[in-house]
Parts: C-alpha cells; structure tokens; sequence
C-alpha cells in the first residue's frame, strides 16, 4: 500500500462532504463492489461504478447537511480501514444524526476493488484484523 493511495482515499471522502462523487468514483475501479453493512436497513451490495455513482448520488440527497471526519486510517497489506465520524441532518425529517462507523476498502493497482461498510468503527477494524489472519 502507498501512502499516495491513502491520499485519494482522504480526498474522496473531503468531495463528499462538497456534494463530489465524482472524486471517489475515480478512486474505484469499474467492476468495483461496494457492500453496505448487513445490520442497517436497507442494506445492499452495489455493483460497478455507474450504480455506485446513483446509490452514493442518493445517500447524499438524504441530507440537507452532511459532514464526514475520518478519524483515523488503518492499513494492513492491500487493505485500508477508513474510520470516520459523520454528522448529518435529514432532508425531510430534519434528523440530526451524530454516528461513528467504518468502511474497508480493498486495494488493488492504486483503486478500490471493494469497499465494505460496517456500523461502527470497532467491527471495521475487526474485519480488517480478520483478514489480516487468514492465510
């Protein structure tokens, strides 16, 4: 893993907090994977860039404020934990939300091959060290 990897990983999420998902769109490859975290509802797994482009065009509609802070960045071979702190009011509820969660990106040739999100931070980088003992 290059630090200029985790670079475009720290860009991306800053263009989402812009309304960009052009930014992280690049940061995947074409055929990449991104699964939503089995315990939220609604949970999905988004194939290819064009249907992540829509899912990350909608999940960022749902806010009338949206804030994403990584608080920290965990590598370990060819994947990266990306460990972040999102406060966001809902469009039409007007919800405000203050959550800690995670996403695991899989690297592969300076782009995301997968990117799995979990609902908090501990169980991203339970994942991360899970993979990281299997042989």
């Amino acid at each position: 893993m290059q630090g200029t990897e985790v670079e475009l990983l720290r860009h991306s999420y800053e263009a989402l907090n812009e309304g960009n998902v052009e930014v992280p769109l690049a940061a995947l490859h074409a055929d990449a994977v991104w699964r939503e975290s089995a315990e939220l509802p609604g949970a999905d797994v988004v194939r290819g860039r064009i249907d992540i482009e829509a899912f990350l065009k909608e999940f960022l509609e749902t806010w009338s404020s949206f804030h994403q802070e990584i608080e920290g960045i965990r590598v370990n071979g060819d994947q990266v934990a990306v460990l972040l702190h999102m406060r966001a009011v809902g469009r039409s509820s007007g919800a405000e939300i203050d959550a800690q969660y995670g996403h695991v990106w899989t690297m592969r040739d300076g782009r995301g091959v997968s990117v799995d999100a979990y609902r908090d931070q501990s169980a991203a980088l339970r994942a991360l060290e899970a993979e990281a003992s299997t042989p």
